[in-house]
């Protein structure tokens, strides 16, 4: 019609194959985001639990964590006594030698301390991942497919539950590629707590807890997550049992998470917005706290990408129906949701973020030189919540 061919002309037969086409592999995105599989939304409900994947309380259970970063600091101090001794910790790290204590510690915002317990510390997955009964990546998005990838020779499926305790983009659709349709795998969609590392292989620190956070499973049931997951995370010494772990419908409120990847690139840009490639110094040096007094022009811009990303939810729903979308409140909401009592200004989403006590001591990341300071490209708020976080969403 468009190059002025009669109106009652039938289409090119290829014009309709490429529409048809295209319609199919629409289908499969949605697909993709809900519920991770290649069929069209939408997605069945969650596979029960299968037998190999059911414990009794009276059993112990064998958790093994990839990588030893703030978060895997946090789990290697918390499981042991969260459980009263029913989960085994391993840590695969490529670094087992910092970790000769194998009591690593971790303090609370009240000041308790919690101390762990490491069973075994290995740099080979052949010694740890085949007597595990969940494996835990704790480590950067942009590293997880060569994680999977290293450990599938070792992961059987009907034994091992994989899973990550942050998830980013479509890592769902990933652990499937690699681990089979048969994985039974969870997504975190916050890490449990802010938290950071004091001293490597020995002591870490919890800074601010949240009160609930979401996760998404494949192949595992809601009793699997409240029996084996929830009791993991929980920050019992505060005297509160939080993070309450609650069962998402479906992966999208994971891949339309108003989380870091839009706050961290708006308030990135706003610390570094005067430099042109040239190191910062003086008053255009940027903060050395990440959110901590987090100016307007941040929080304009983050509110924007706030908005943009409620509009980019609202026409997936409209388009898929995927009840997932109704779990993805607006960024204000979420953090009061999720932090409270924690947050001592809310007069505008600046001042919400500036004024977080859970995200208070976190520093920004940046190089310095003799001239200066400059960002730092390699930096995970860089790498993970650009790359794997907002790019996703564009």
């Amino acid at each position: 019609l468009a190059q002025g061919s009669r109106s009652d002309s039938k289409p090119p037969v290829n014009a309709l194959r490429r529409g048809l086409e295209a319609m199919d592999r629409l289908g499969r995105i949605a697909g993709h985001v809900v519920s991770g599989s290649d069929a069209p939304v939408p997605a069945p409900p969650p596979a029960q639990l299968a037998p190999e994947a059911v414990s009794k309380d009276s059993e112990h259970l064998v958790v093994t964590l990839i990588a030893a970063g703030n978060s895997g600091h946090v789990c290697a101090a918390l499981f042991e006594e969260n459980t009263k001794g029913r989960v085994k910790t391993q840590l695969l790290t490529s670094k087992p030698q910092i970790w000769h204590t194998m009591k690593p510690r971790v303090q609370f915002p009240n000041g308790q301390v919690q101390v762990g317990v490491l069973h075994k510390v290995s740099d080979n997955p052949a010694e740890l991942i085949p007597n595990s009964d969940i494996v835990l990546w704790t480590g950067p998005v942009t590293t997880t497919k060569e994680i999977f990838e290293n450990i599938r020779p070792y992961v059987d499926p009907r034994k091992t539950v994989v899973g990550t305790i942050f998830a980013q983009g479509l890592v769902h659709v990933l652990a499937q590629r690699v681990f089979g349709p048969q994985v039974r795998f969870f997504a975190l969609r916050n890490i449990p707590w802010l938290c950071r590392t004091v001293k490597q292989g020995e002591e870490s620190v919890i800074v601010g807890a949240k009160s609930s956070i979401g996760v998404m499973t494949v192949n595992l049931d809601e009793a699997w997550v409240k029996r084996d997951l929830e009791p993991l995370f929980v920050v019992q010494k505060t005297g509160k049992w939080e993070p309450v772990i609650d069962l998402l419908p479906d992966f999208t409120p994971i891949v339309f998470n108003p989380a870091n990847q839009i706050i961290h690139p708006a308030r990135y840009w706003a610390l570094f917005r005067n430099w042109r490639g040239q190191p910062l110094s003086g008053k255009d040096e940027p903060s050395e706290w990440l959110y901590r007094g987090m100016d307007e022009v941040a929080g304009e811009v983050l509110q924007v990408l706030d908005e943009e990303l409620q509009m980019l939810k609202e026409a997936f729903y409209q388009a898929t129906g995927a009840e997932g979308c109704k779990h993805v409140i607006p960024l204000r909401d979420r953090l009061l949701e999720q932090y409270g009592e924690q947050i001592d200004d809310t007069s505008t989403l600046a001042k919400m973020v500036g004024t977080n006590k859970a995200y208070a001591l976190a520093r920004t990341p940046f190089i310095r030189t003799k001239l200066g300071v400059m960002p730092d490209p390699n930096h995970r708020v860089i790498t993970d919540d650009i790359g794997w976080g907002l790019c996703v969403l564009v």
